[in-house]
């Protein structure tokens, strides 16, 4: 059952500010400690953070002209009309609202046809009990590598309320892991539900005990470790909150709005709980009898090197990163101390690709947003020109923008228009974090300088769903919340 808040008990949003209903206190969710959250417009900024999204997009032939011999380029196994952008960091993340799929020997070993209907990441069972190891799993694994999906794993407990025996467990499922090609650093969950002997009727205080014993272990061995079960068992037979007090959103949670296929997630039967990282809510998920999956928040494997924050850095670049020549051909050369995103757009979204610093790579268009030059690489593909050093800038053909900064090519901010919605909200990130306000929304979102603390509950005004299907709600005036981290809860 969701949890339910009375209109009596949400505060409102208006012109004047925002107020989160917060146990019995009214308590402003904002990273001050200000009453309200000011509409002032001379507290805008103009940067948009943009939230990133993975994609499967590999940049194209990046070649020089004859006359540009003198351009190195980076090296490679293959010929250079063949080369690809490097993945530095395999999948290290995907974004809050992403799909996936978590399989076991029932499905196939090819991953590809689960990526091209769009999840991004895939958790596979490697091992149950301390004596099965799933056949498929190393094939599973490496196929899902293949097709860019973030990799992560699961094991089926056996132990029930007993910490010896999980912990025993614990021992065979990262070993089970580690032989099957999943790196330390990933994410290895705990499927502890009933069936194949696990004793769910134990103690709450055993049961719990047993879990954490076993995510305690997966940590040691370099693992992240998650909770997997149904939202009955984890609010009657488990206590997530002590779960949550060691291993903050660790929770993959199971709830199905109704039997039979299901594509995209209900949000109004959201197992509303603390710590939930994914849930899982279908398990036939766009006709493929797969379990589908949604991610709550970001998530990020450490198993690979990460990519320096560019939204955030305030670390200078490297090796002339800015710098504009005239001269020569039009060549970009990555100018940063760490690998440099690929966006879809100039200040869109990630695609999950990196460059290398000192590669270098042909430009084909520029584009200036705010004050600062993108260069395309090909297709969707641009990087930020202030981690790049760039030659022949004078002869690159300008793509024009608007003056809020959005492509002239690019319909992410358009919509349906702003449509009257009446709902209570909760914030849905990271305990102890929040999420951004924003003057406006899309393209032309300023940020406010004011952030909504994981948790809290608003009361929304308006919606507005934009052209590539990102929602935003409305929560008083002019002030907006990115919809991928809010739970609509009434």
């Amino acid at each position: 059952m969701k949890k339910q808040l009375t209109t009596a008990m949400v505060c409102t949003a208006a012109l004047a500010g925002l107020m989160a209903w917060n146990g019995h206190s009214a308590q402003a969710a904002t990273v001050q400690p200000s009453a309200t959250v000011q509409t002032n417009q001379n507290e805008q900024t103009t940067d948009t953070i943009n939230q990133a999204q993975t994609a499967n997009t590999d940049i194209s032939a990046q070649t020089t002209s004859a006359n540009a011999a003198s351009v190195q380029t980076t090296s490679y196994s293959v010929k250079p009309e063949e080369q690809h952008v490097q993945v530095l960091a395999q999948s290290n993340q995907v974004a809050a609202r992403s799909y996936g799929v978590d399989v076991a020997s029932y499905q196939s070993t090819n991953m590809s046809g689960y990526a091209q209907n769009g999840a991004q990441f895939a958790i596979v069972k490697t091992s149950e009990g301390t004596s099965y190891r799933n056949p498929k799993a190393s094939a599973q694994i490496a196929s899902a590598k293949a097709n860019d999906m973030m990799v992560m794993a699961y094991h089926f407990a056996t132990f029930g309320s007993n910490a010896s025996a999980a912990v025993s467990e614990a021992n065979y499922a990262i070993s089970a892991a580690k032989s099957m090609g999943l790196s330390t650093g990933s994410y290895l969950a705990c499927d502890w539900e009933t069936g194949d002997g696990n004793y769910v009727n134990g103690s709450r205080d055993a049961n719990t005990t047993a879990v954490l014993a076993f995510m305690r272990q997966v940590k040691n061995a370099g693992y992240l470790p998650l909770i997997y079960s149904g939202a009955y068992l984890l609010r009657n037979n488990l206590n997530t909150a002590t779960i949550n007090s060691s291993f903050p959103t660790s929770i993959w949670v199971a709830s199905y709005a109704t039997s039979g296929r299901i594509d995209t997630p209900n949000f109004d039967y959201f197992p509303s709980m603390d710590g939930v990282a994914i849930w899982q809510f279908t398990d036939n998920w766009r006709g493929q009898y797969v379990d589908g999956n949604i991610s709550l928040v970001p998530l990020t494997s450490s198993s690979a090197v990460t990519p320096h924050n560019q939204t955030n850095n305030t670390s200078k670049p490297t090796n002339n990163g800015g710098k504009r020549v005239d001269t020569g051909d039009p060549i970009a050369t990555v100018s940063f101390t760490s690998p440099i995103a690929v966006w879809n757009a100039p200040q869109g979204k990630t695609t999950g690709k990196y460059l290398n610093n000192g590669s270098r790579w042909k430009v084909t268009a520029k584009s200036q947003v705010n004050g600062n030059w993108w260069y395309n690489l090909g297709g969707n593909q641009w990087v930020d020109g202030r981690y790049v050093m760039v030659t022949g800038f004078a002869s690159i053909p300008e793509n024009k923008k608007d003056d809020s900064g959005s492509s002239s090519h690019n319909g992410d901010n358009l919509s349906t228009g702003e449509t009257n919605y009446r709902a209570i909200g909760r914030i849905n990130y990271i305990p102890g974090y929040g999420v951004n306000l924003w003057y406006g929304y899309g393209n032309n979102a300023k940020f406010s300088g004011r952030r909504l603390q994981h948790g809290t509950s608003w009361k929304i005004f308006k919606r507005v769903v934009l052209n590539n299907g990102k929602i935003w709600y409305n929560l008083g005036g002019n002030q907006w919340i990115d919809g991928s981290y809010v739970v609509i809860s009434q």
